[in-house]
């Protein structure tokens, strides 16, 4: 019988903001532990909140084992790491507050005709785990995120646009940088640079790159790929996609603000793995389950609650960097800038079509002026095959963590500025 322990804890302050005001302060200390057995091929989890008594988690976890939950991988064995990137900025709870008060004042006096709302938040992080044979693994980060909705003070929207930065440090003038990049030029309204609706342009993605990145979290899930359900199975090995595009799980905690290991305790070789390499598939991604039921390789995607069993998630999925600024990569081209996207998807044949509630028109480092309603469509083979373009070094500030995608796609007008 080995035992484990896995602990999340988390310590946050986020400030709700409201008509360019902070409204109210939440705190929260929290640590979440859960203790796990291993025995002859059956797992047992018993978990806690706050302090807790070993002895008595140990024998609920006893207890649960009694249920014959089967799991057949093993706990990794002997690897010892720690990471600590929480002291990288000094940053006090007031100190916070302070900063937040003058980026909120900076924006509702240079931009009196807008209201920013939703959340500025500061948070603290330790994720550990270690068992009987040997391994001990930590990662503890701390970081600020800031995500605000604008709204102009005479439109009918619930909202008009999306600010957001997220940073190891609180920098104002970046942050307000970040945030504040679309307001300038709300005014000036401006038509697709395009002889027709309908004609492919470069599209940039910034704050969610999720959705681009949709169908590659659905089917190269391992299990979806192992039972013949994706888009991609039994393609290993083939080459899909264009040269230039590598697609990865990503754990290097530096970079992409993730521990270094998955809950299951996997850390990958470089902290990285490639699912797709220059345009050829190369593996699904895994938990340690799905490796060993499909005879894949293990990827270090097991994701589950502190007191759940792991099962495959895309965390850490992330596009390699070409190396290029987006205005290296753009080579002059005019571009879309989408700021707001939801409602879109992809078919199970890799059909992709979106609405497009928010962009702007960007050139050379600049938003030129709002853009129509409009719709973008394209399939996944041809947007990270001959139509993608790349990931940039940069976004829209210095610090900020978001980096700018950019996709060739089919846009169309479909409605007036609204």
């Amino acid at each position: 019988m080995i035992k484990e322990i896995y602990t999340v804890k988390t310590k946050e302050t986020i400030l709700t903001v409201a008509n360019n005001k902070i409204t109210a302060v939440q705190k929260s200390d929290t640590s979440k532990t859960g203790l796990r057995l291993y025995d002859q091929g059956k797992i047992g989890i018993a978990g806690a909140i706050g302090n807790y008594d070993e002895n008595a988690l140990l024998d609920k976890a006893k207890q649960m084992l009694k249920f014959n939950i089967p799991y057949a991988p093993l706990p990794t064995k002997e690897v010892r790491r720690e990471e600590d990137f929480s002291n990288e900025f000094q940053l006090s709870e007031v100190d916070f507050f302070k900063t937040s008060e003058e980026l909120l004042a900076k924006l509702s006096h240079v931009y009196p005709q807008f209201a920013f709302n939703h959340q500025i938040s500061l948070e603290e992080s330790e994720v550990s785990l270690s068992n009987d044979w040997g391994t001990k693994l930590v990662s503890k980060d701390k970081s600020v995120s800031a995500g605000l909705f604008f709204k102009h003070k005479e439109s009918k929207n619930l909202m008009d646009g999306l600010g957001a930065t997220s940073a190891r440090g609180y920098d104002l003038e970046d942050a307000f940088k970040a945030i504040s990049q679309p307001c300038d030029c709300y005014n000036e309204k401006v038509s697709l640079p395009t002889a027709s609706s309908g004609e492919k342009i470069p599209v940039i993605f910034l704050y969610d790159t999720t959705l681009p990145l949709k169908k590659f979290m659905t089917d190269l899930n391992g299990h979806a790929f192992g039972a013949g359900a994706s888009l991609f199975s039994n393609k290993v090995g083939e080459k899909l996609f264009g040269d230039n595009f590598t697609l990865k799980i990503s754990r290097n905690t530096k970079a992409d603000y993730l521990p270094f290991f998955d809950s299951e305790g996997t850390a990958l070789h470089g902290d990285t793995f490639n699912l797709i390499e220059n345009g050829v598939l190369k593996s699904p991604y895994t938990s340690k389950r799905i490796a060993d039921q499909y005879g894949f390789a293990l990827t270090g995607c097991g994701v589950g609650d502190y007191d759940g069993i792991p099962d495959a998630a895309p965390r850490g999925l992330t596009i390699e960097s070409s190396g290029k600024t987006i205005d290296q990569l753009l080579e002059g081209q005019k571009a879309i800038y989408v700021v707001i996207s939801s409602g879109g998807d992809f078919t199970p044949q890799g059909e992709f079509a979106t609405p497009i509630q928010s962009a702007f028109l960007y050139e050379n480092g600049t938003l030129l002026g709002r853009l129509p309603q409009l719709s973008m469509r394209s399939n996944v083979f041809d947007m990270f095959g001959k139509d993608f373009i790349g990931l940039a070094t940069n976004g829209n500030s210095i610090y900020n963590t978001y980096k700018y995608l950019a996709l060739q796609m089919e846009v169309s007008t479909i409605g007036d500025w609204i």
